[in-house]
């Protein structure tokens, strides 16, 4: 969500208060169609419409984790269809160089970052998640069916906000 604001503040700052739904189409280069990774987009998405309420967003599925070439592809599509601004949950460079060559703004999964056109990234630590599951283990106590992480438990992270940022992000991300 997070990320999606941090995506939102940009848009607003590339195209005025105004911006149109054309302008505000974001595209999302998306690994696999299942739970983890649509809750990821959403969630993201919803952070972009809570900063410009009129946008619009495209996915596109690699089907595959990592695939650098793939997920280049699927980016220069989504950015061949008109999406402004490029989101992923997908783990290759792929995507941020697809993003960092045509200038065109990224929001990056698990720490991959275009040097000019990055702004900021979120990621999964699993370490919360073992650390409970070790602890209910040794407790003799069961582990949730739905254990769920955040960003006070350190599960989910979001990086410092990047060159490409527009002003006032991370004071924005800290309200």
């Amino acid at each position: 969500y997070l990320a999606g604001v941090a995506a939102g503040m940009k848009l607003i700052e590339m195209y005025g208060e105004d911006i149109t739904a054309e302008e505000a189409k974001v595209g999302y280069v998306a690994a696999w169609p299942y739970a983890e990774v649509i809750s990821g987009y959403t969630s993201w998405f919803l952070g972009v419409r809570s900063i410009v309420p009129n946008a619009t967003m495209e996915v596109r599925y690699t089907n595959s984790w990592y695939g650098e070439a793939g997920e280049m592809a699927t980016a220069e599509a989504l950015i061949e269809a008109g999406c402004t601004l490029i989101s992923q949950h997908a783990d290759s460079m792929g995507a941020p160089t697809a993003c960092e060559n045509a200038n065109i703004p990224n929001v990056a999964y698990n720490g991959a970052t275009g040097k000019n056109t990055f702004v900021i990234a979120s990621r999964i630590d699993w370490v919360p998640y073992f650390e409970y599951m070790l602890d209910c283990v040794m407790n003799g106590t069961d582990i949730a069916d739905d254990w769920t992480g955040t960003l006070t438990d350190g599960a989910v992270k979001i990086t410092a906000v990047g060159s490409a940022a527009a002003a006032g992000t991370q004071a924005k991300l800290d309200e």
